[in-house]
């Protein structure tokens, strides 16, 4: 039996399994995050790499299929149309080419100037290869085609971009040959070939007079027309949708279906943020006229909704009022050469310097009472006289509110009546009379003697004739004074003129 003092204590170590462990899963851990860092590093460059073949392989195809469908449409051109056609398509195709359409928003006097006018800022523009023979523009928006030949002219602004819906209507005001004439009634871009109707070309869409809708289609239309054919009194109208790009026809105020091409257009954007302008066009002799909201429309929900392309009116200040007359100044005048006058006599109408030598004397006359010399001294005292200065000589009657009719019943019987006179200027007159008569017939002075013994307002006097004497009786039945002056020829007449009538 062993002594227990004699045992020794060993002492056994044992490895920190812990601690192993724990490196072991770091290390495990880095590995696993640099395994997963490197695999999502090479499968996002795989998912771009494949994205960009993708997008090459896309591009590549679409740029295989635009070839290929212009070459179609070419082959197409050549089959189904005749020479002149097919040289107003390549025309079109080189004019739209070297012309690019106008693009991005309004420009800032384009803005100002809708500010400005309203609706009166947009107006018609033509070509300026169109001459008034073939097509004449009268108060902004009446069109006048006149030619056999196809012509469209379109707006000087494009259709804004602010509200959710633009509308305007055109209306078919003359169409004397409706078999040979074609309108056509849409929008586009600008510029776009003047000598095509809207709807034959890329980006543009088009109401045809014959029913059919064309949408960047040039040739021939063999199936049915979806829309009523136009005749002379039709209201075409044309809606665009700003957001989702939709367009759609009405006609005289009613929405026309298109189901049966498969519904409206839609998506109808111009690339590169291209602007849209309403076109009109048209083949032969006629005349449209359009409202861009100018005036009422036919279709009833444009005018609830105010469709129209701006206001009526726009904020621009007052015209300046036009209350003078001949009151500018002429401040500064060019140069005149009396030799090169001379050298221009073929220059003016027979006789003008004649005609300006006589009319010289009255134009003096006038300047001198209604001009103003801005050359003349300064010192002077002539008067700048205007209409606006010219005061009339008697200012005109004030007529005052008359008085009741009773009222002026009593001031008639005070005022005298037209025939009569006042009694002290009847005297003097009736004397007058007298001295003439005498002057003229002494014998008669002692008839008009006796006449003046006769006197008294109102007074009858009545004279009872002698029987012995043979002259006739004076009976004044009322006295001279009270009754118009007579002229001497009356006097003359009842004067007896004999000696033997005179009283001795």
């Amino acid at each position: 039996m062993a002594h227990p003092s004699s045992c020794s204590l060993i002492d056994v170590s044992y490895p920190d399994l812990s601690t192993d462990r724990a490196s072991t899963s770091d290390s495990n851990t880095d590995l696993v995050l640099i395994f997963v860092a490197v695999f999502s590093f090479l499968s996002l460059a795989l998912l771009v790499s494949c994205i960009a073949l993708l997008i090459v392989f896309i591009r590549r195809r679409l740029a295989v299929s635009e070839a290929e469908l212009i070459r179609q449409e070419e082959n197409q051109v050549y089959l189904e149309l005749d020479s002149d056609e097919q040289e107003l398509y390549f025309q079109s195709k080189e004019y739209l080419a070297e012309n690019p359409y106008f693009r991005n928003d309004l420009t800032l006097s384009q803005n100002l100037l809708i500010s400005e006018k309203g609706i009166g800022a947009w107006e018609f523009v033509k070509d300026a290869l169109l001459t008034n023979h073939e097509l004449l523009i009268l108060n902004k928006y009446e069109l006048n085609f006149f030619k056999p030949m196809e012509c469209s002219v379109s707006t000087n602004l494009p259709i804004p971009t602010k509200n959710d819906v633009y509308y305007f209507e055109s209306k078919v005001y003359s169409l004397p040959n409706v078999e040979n004439t074609k309108i056509s009634i849409g929008m586009g871009v600008r510029p776009y070939p003047w000598f095509r109707l809207p709807g034959r070309h890329a980006h543009s869409v088009s109401y045809d007079s014959d029913g059919h809708r064309r949408h960047n289609q040039p040739f021939k239309v063999t199936t049915p027309p979806p829309f009523p054919s136009l005749i002379e009194g039709d209201v075409v109208g044309v809606g665009y949708r700003v957001r989702s790009g939709t367009i759609f026809f009405t006609r005289n105020g009613k929405k026309l279906s298109e189901s049966k091409l498969g519904g409206h257009i839609k998506h109808f954007k111009i690339p590169h943020e291209g602007q849209l302008y309403p076109i009109i066009g048209a083949s032969n002799l006629c005349s449209i006229h359009v409202n861009l909201g100018q005036m009422g429309f036919v279709f009833i929900e444009a005018n609830v909704k105010k469709w129209g392309f701006a206001p009526l009116e726009g904020n621009g200040p007052a015209p300046p009022a036009y209350n003078k007359f001949n009151s500018d100044i002429l401040l500064e005048r060019s140069e005149i050469d009396e030799n090169d006058l001379s050298e221009r006599d073929s220059d003016f109408p027979p006789d003008f310097w004649r005609d300006q030598e006589e009319m010289a004397y009255d134009e003096d006359d006038a300047n001198d009472k209604f001009s103003y010399n801005a050359y003349s001294d300064a010192n002077s005292v002539d008067e700048r006289i205007t209409l606006s200065s010219l005061v009339p000589p008697n200012m005109p009657p004030s007529y005052e509110s008359g008085s009741d009719a009773d009222d002026e019943g009593d001031e008639a019987v005070d005022m005298p009546s037209p025939g009569s006179a006042p009694e002290e200027l009847q005297e003097v007159e009736v004397r007058d009379l007298e001295v003439s008569v005498e002057a003229s017939h002494p014998e008669a002075s002692e008839v008009n003697l006796h006449s003046r013994d006769c006197k008294g307002v109102g007074a009858e006097t009545s004279t009872q004739p002698d029987p012995q004497s043979s002259e006739l009786p004076l009976t004044p039945t009322t006295s001279p004074l009270s009754q118009t002056p007579r002229s001497t020829s009356s006097y003359l007449t009842e004067t007896p003129t004999s000696p033997s009538h005179v009283h001795p």
